[in-house]
């Protein structure tokens, strides 16, 4: 058992990041020898262009929730609670503010060409490279073109390293931290 290889299923069910993604799975497919049977895994795509709205906590109107928030009474704990009642009070407070919240605040429609992936920093950067691209074109020379292969580079590694972040974060994995010395 120690040289024994995972199967792909087993390595798809044990695989917290891809479980969500699995959407059916087979064995119907004509045996290929001894004992592997192939099995066929239908896997979800992940989208990362679905976008949900989002509460727009700046345009909350604080000062009309104020004093709905100070008016609104949360029942008492109930003295010496069994776990499950302790849940069920505890829940149904977060009930009534999120009711609130939602109420009051408005959300936001994101548009499917929105890119949840782009920074202020990305903005800068597409500015100074398209700037520089354009005076390597009037001017043509080798110095201008260094430069604008610079801002190019430099552009597209930031947006690349953006769009990494961002599948890194929905597979609810981290980046590993930059070691410098």
């Amino acid at each position: 058992m120690g040289k024994a290889r995972h199967s792909v299923i087993d390595q798809a069910f044990a695989n917290p990041a891809l479980l969500p993604r699995v959407k059916s799975w087979e064995a119907s497919l004509p045996w290929t020898g001894s004992d592997y049977i192939p099995i066929t895994i239908t896997l979800a795509s992940p989208s990362l262009n679905q976008k949900t709205p989002r509460p727009r906590w700046p345009d909350t109107a604080w000062v009309t929730l104020d004093p709905i928030f100070n008016g609104c009474k949360v029942p008492a704990a109930p003295s010496w609670p069994t776990p499950p009642q302790l849940d069920e009070w505890m829940s149904e407070s977060l009930n009534r503010l999120v009711a609130l919240l939602k109420e009051h605040t408005p959300v936001s429609r994101p548009s499917h060409h929105s890119k949840p992936w782009w920074t202020p920093h990305l903005s800068v950067l597409r500015r100074e490279y398209h700037k520089a691209a354009r005076a390597a074109r009037k001017h043509d020379t080798p110095h201008m073109g260094e430069v604008a292969g610079t801002s190019k580079a430099a552009y597209f590694k930031a947006s690349k390293a953006a769009k990494n972040k961002l599948v890194l974060f929905s597979a609810g994995r981290h980046p590993p931290e930059r070691l410098d010395g």
